[in-house]
């Protein structure tokens, strides 16, 4: 019985929020953040709030660009809201063209699983994996389930 409680309290909680720093989200290390800060970026509801292309604009570093600062965006809304998600889940999603709530709600679960662990064999899964191991597929569907379970909430 612990273990079941433990297991559902994982899968209700949720790895970020607008107020954490803006190193917390996935994809951005104190360096970056750094950069950032150029742009008045600090915190994740700063970086919800602003314009990609402002950013890359600001920040003068050819490696942030306005699509850079998107996918970071969406990585991050993802942490904010589906539970149990973390970081490197929402890398691979967004990775993978998964890019909203809604997306991966609406996704057949199947598909979506093939869709991330083909994109975790890339280059770029890789790098986001930094040589470690994929997602089980059922670490992947549990995404999509609570995905769907916060989607019916809305």
């Amino acid at each position: 019985p612990a273990r079941e409680t433990s297991t559902a309290s994982a899968r209700t909680k949720l790895h970020l929020v607008p107020a954490d720093d803006l190193e917390a989200a996935p994809s951005i290390g104190p360096k970056t953040a750094e950069s950032l800060a150029v742009a008045g970026l600090r915190t994740i509801a700063d970086l919800f709030a602003a314009d990609p292309d402002v950013v890359a604009a600001q920040v003068g570093n050819r490696a942030i660009t306005a699509d850079t600062v998107h996918a970071w965006q969406d990585q991050a809304q993802l942490v904010c809201s589906i539970p149990g998600l973390r970081g490197t889940g929402a890398q691979l999603l967004v990775g993978a063209g998964y890019r909203t709530v809604a997306a991966i709600a609406e996704a057949d679960a199947g598909e979506l699983c093939a869709d991330v662990l083909a994109f975790a064999a890339t280059t770029a899964g890789n790098r986001v994996l930094r040589d470690g191991e994929p997602p089980d597929i059922e670490r992947i569907k549990s995404w999509c389930e609570s995905a769907r379970a916060v989607s019916k909430a809305a």
